[in-house]
């Protein structure tokens, strides 16, 4: 989690992760996706409303998303026959308010644009603006193939229980 006011990275020590117990996973969740609000009244200027945490309305379309692209992680998953050990969803947010307003606004223009990759213009690429978020399944070293096993039930139980949090996540931000 990105600090607006320190333009510090807000770091969890791993012990938490470790010591959560599963009634608290919802706040470990909620720790992750902060509601940010200005620490003065509002403030025309949103990258002077500073927090540890995005608005509402930017905060819900990045849950969103980044639900969306989990559980098309799990689809294919569910279909593979292999053992995964120690592998991870790596889930990577931009937190700054102007970047990830300006962020958002792009996937919504080139989900309403056409793919014509060969009318980009090289003006794009002097100021690119990056994804509002990212997740990537990542530290696979220990991965097997399993045929005539199934998928492992262990990931997926992992998976779905992180779309689970991740629901009650974007209803608790639904309710504001």
């Amino acid at each position: 989690v990105y600090d607006n006011v320190t333009n510090l990275a807000i770091n969890t020590p791993k012990d938490y992760g470790k010591s959560i117990k599963p009634a608290d996973l919802p706040d470990g969740i909620a720790r992750f996706f902060p509601v940010g609000s200005p620490i003065a009244h509002e403030s025309e200027d949103p990258s002077k409303a500073p927090s540890s945490g995005l608005p509402v309305d930017v905060l819900l379309p990045i849950m969103r998303g980044l639900r969306e692209d989990i559980a098309e992680i799990k689809d294919v998953y569910s279909r593979l026959e292999m053992r995964m050990v120690g592998g991870s969803l790596l889930i990577v947010y931009e937190a700054d308010w102007t970047r990830a307003k300006e962020a958002l606004q792009r996937l919504e223009e080139d989900d309403d644009e056409d793919d014509d990759e060969d009318d980009e213009d090289e003006e794009d690429d002097t100021k690119r603006i990056g994804p509002p978020y990212v997740v990537k399944l990542i530290d696979f070293a220990h991965t097997r193939l399993t045929p005539g096993k199934g998928p492992d039930e262990g990931v997926l139980l992992g998976m779905n229980t992180l779309l689970k949090l991740i629901d009650g996540r974007i209803a608790e931000l639904e309710a504001k």
